[in-house]
């Protein structure tokens, strides 16, 4: 069975000693059995206009068949249109990140991008956070993007497929009912935790609503396998939720 981790960051994160490498991640996912993995740039949620880490992460992947990229996009910039559209046009672009929080702009200006993500034959990652709001360094006091406009953003954009991306276990359990009958909207596992967070996603949303991730080198990536390995799916549940069904 394939495992396609969606979301992993290279480059370095500023407020304590993590860098992520494509050689680090290469090992990380030879260590977990895991397939593809998709990688954004950490510089990218910072810089005003994330073109020039995009092209520093797509230097980083050059060459790297099983890593694929999901550049961050700025849709308050004025020429992010264009940049989707060259990026695009590398086979190792296989999503787009936006990062409404860190960027600062309003989440329904996401739509646009995902529309334009659609146009282009691409997912849209949505980053609700990247770590917990309590541990933010004094200067980067970012609150979290709320998930139910994120999840608005499928009835927006019907035809976009969309990634809610770092979503707590409890912002999935009250999104569950904006998400019934919805087949264009996924959660990544990355922020789900505790006792049977995997089981308890699973029954709000469905296997097929949720994708395997490990937002490494935020978290340690074996914690992500276990808690899938751990829940016992069945054959076709595990099939979607390991396979990066989004991506395809």
């Amino acid at each position: 069975m394939r495992r396609v981790d969606i979301c992993t960051f290279l480059g370095r994160w500023p407020f304590r000693p993590l860098r992520g490498t494509a050689a680090g991640l290469a090992r990380v996912m030879r260590r977990n059995g895991i397939d593809r993995a998709l990688a954004s740039p950490f510089e990218g949620l910072f810089y005003a206009d994330p073109e020039p880490a995009n092209e520093e992460l797509l230097r980083a992947l050059r060459g790297r068949r099983r890593l694929w990229a999901a550049p961050i996009i700025n849709p308050a910039a004025p020429d992010w249109r264009e940049q989707m559209s060259r990026l695009a046009r590398n086979r190792q672009v296989r999503a787009f990140r936006v990062a409404p929080t860190f960027h600062g702009y309003e989440t329904g200006l996401c739509a646009e991008a995902a529309r334009e993500a659609a146009r282009l034959g691409r997912a849209l990652m949505v980053q609700v956070r990247l770590e917990d709001e309590r541990h933010h360094s004094p200067i980067l006091d970012l609150p979290a993007a709320p998930v139910g406009e994120i999840t608005a953003l499928a009835a927006a954009a019907p035809g976009a497929r969309i990634v809610v991306s770092a979503a707590r276990l409890d912002e999935v359990l009250e999104a569950a009912p904006q998400v019934k009958g919805r087949r264009n909207l996924w959660f990544d596992l990355s922020h789900l935790d505790g006792l049977d967070c995997i089981r308890d996603a699973r029954r709000a949303v469905g296997a097929r609503r949720l994708a395997f991730s490990t937002a490494w080198p935020f978290f340690y990536a074996r914690s992500s396998v276990l808690k899938v390995e751990e829940a016992q799916l069945g054959p076709r549940e595990a099939e979607a939720l390991w396979g990066g069904g989004v991506l395809l």
